[in-house]
């Protein structure tokens, strides 16, 4: 990696064990005035951001074994149905005919399915228009449903044969009775449920020092901040290459989190095998999950198709405080959802309801090529559309990843999934949309394999060896799955290059 033409020495990659004087002497050298920021940038460049970090928003899903684990998806049972045919005085309706049902006189609706019941009000494409009255629970005529009907409404002169021809669509509307001695009618329809299925990955890694390791010092210290907010500075080799199987064992996971593949075959086989001869089991990461729903290409982004997206997810799906969305692409396409906010909005004045609470977008700055030299600029981060819609943008590091992603935009520098949006509806903390699954008990495993001389903890004389070489051992091993519990309320707007 050349970072400029003051850079004296390339950037090393190393898999497996290393020799700490030859490695360490290669990369940094000697001396211990190096600057570490350098490190710090490249370590910046090649880790991205954890997908952990927002599903860590919701509870982890855990589980009782690593048995495959299910969930049940149920939808409404509204349907609208459509009509195979129309016949009226024993002759099938056409486009032209006209008059259908005129003075009350009856005529059959046939469907592929029982759907509707008797004495129920339906109507087709034109609605109240041209009311239909069921007067039958139906008969069946081969695999089709043939039901015997009356005009509805004030107008007796009938429905136009356009109204009735096949592929037109039908749904109940309500089933009115007389004021006594009524008879039943009308009934209630169901959905079975969805059975979802998911299963757990098993993830490892190991990495091994030599038993001088602990003696090694990284001649520039490798700061880092902790889970509860402090930095530390990692000084010791040992520790320094603890931290790098944590770096690499998070990206494991948040890979297969985000991009893990089943390889469960459609006759329920694994054949992948591992050393042991047992099966490899790989779940789906979210977007294998998502796949299978809402998918988009596109060649020019623009917040009408965004919208019109957002819209299709929400409506009689969610409530109007439920409609928010996140919204995770790369740094390419955080600036094409800029530009079309920017787009959409603009002639549009700002509204400032408090004087200076909002950053003005010109203001002065300092440079020495002019005494009055100005800055301008902002960044749409989100955007509320109508009917409580509200999407949020977050950048992640994984889409812009060049090692990763090799597909370009034709006349761009960056990479193809940079420009790609995933759109989440994640849900609330009490109701998930996508949760991560573990085992109870098993969430993340930890172990240490050394010889007279541990290199990651300075322990030596170890009575109960466990190699006769002096080294260490470090593995790290969990059960991993996450659950999209309904894809359908997600979706991804993809470039046209990667369809």
């Amino acid at each position: 990696m050349q970072l400029g033409r003051f850079q004296v020495t390339d950037a090393k990659a190393f898999a497996g064990m290393i020799n700490p004087e030859n490695t360490l002497g290669a990369i940094w050298k000697t001396s211990p005035t190096k600057i570490n920021d350098a490190m710090i940038k490249l370590l910046a460049i090649n880790r991205g951001k954890s997908l952990e970090n927002m599903l860590a928003k919701f509870e982890t899903k855990v589980v009782d074994n690593d048995n495959e684990f299910y969930w049940e998806l149920i939808g409404s049972s509204r349907r609208n149905i459509p009509l195979v045919e129309a016949s009226f005085k024993g002759a099938t309706v056409t486009a032209s005919d006209n008059n259908i049902g005129e003075g009350g006189q009856e005529f059959q609706l046939t469907f592929d399915e029982q759907w509707f019941f008797k004495g129920e009000i339906v109507v087709g494409e034109k609605n109240e228009v041209y009311p239909i009255r069921v007067l039958d629970d139906g008969y069946p005529s081969g695999s089709q449903w043939v039901h015997t009907c009356e005009i509805a409404g004030s107008d007796r002169s009938g429905v136009p044969g356009s109204e009735l021809v096949a592929g037109k669509r039908f749904t109940e509307e309500f089933a009115p009775v007389g004021k006594g001695l009524s008879r039943e009618v009308g009934g209630i329809r169901r959905v079975t449920p969805v059975s979802m299925r998911g299963e757990l990955t098993t993830i490892r890694i190991d990495h091994k020092l030599p038993g001088d390791a602990t003696n090694k010092q990284v001649v520039m210290g490798i700061p880092v901040i902790d889970k509860a907010g402090n930095k530390k500075v990692f000084g010791a080799l040992a520790l320094y290459e603890d931290w790098l199987v944590e770096q690499e064992f998070s990206l494991y996971k948040n890979k297969f989190l985000m991009y893990g593949k089943s390889n469960r075959t459609s006759d329920g086989q694994y054949h992948n095998k591992d050393v042991s001869g047992r099966s490899i089991k790989i779940g789906s990461g979210i977007r294998e999950q998502m796949e299978q729903s809402n998918t988009y290409f596109y060649n020019d982004f623009s917040i009408e198709l965004l919208e019109e997206i957002l819209f299709g997810l929400s409506e009689g799906k969610l409530g109007f405080n439920q409609r928010v969305f996140i919204l995770r692409t790369g740094e390419r396409g955080a600036a094409e959802f800029h530009k079309a906010v920017l787009t959409t909005t603009s002639g549009w004045s700002a509204n400032m309801s408090t004087p200076g609470t909002n950053p003005a977008t010109v203001k002065s700055a300092s440079s020495e090529l002019h005494s009055n030299a100005m800055s301008a600029g902002f960044q749409f981060t989100e955007y509320m559309a109508p009917n409580g819609v509200c999407v949020k943008l977050e950048v992640d590091d994984f889409y812009d990843d060049k090692i990763r992603n090799t597909i370009k935009i034709p006349g761009s520098s960056g990479v193809a999934e940079s420009y790609r949006f995933d759109i989440f509806y994640v849900g609330t903390p009490e109701d998930p949309n996508i949760q991560k699954v573990q085992v109870k008990g098993a969430e993340e495993i930890r172990g240490y394999q050394w010889g007279f001389r541990n290199p990651f903890t300075g322990a030596v004389n170890n009575g109960n060896m466990g190699t006769l070489e002096d080294s260490g051992t470090i593995t790290k091993w969990c059960q991993l799955g996450v659950v999209v519990y309904d894809p359908s309320r997600t979706a991804s707007i993809i470039p046209y290059v990667l369809a």
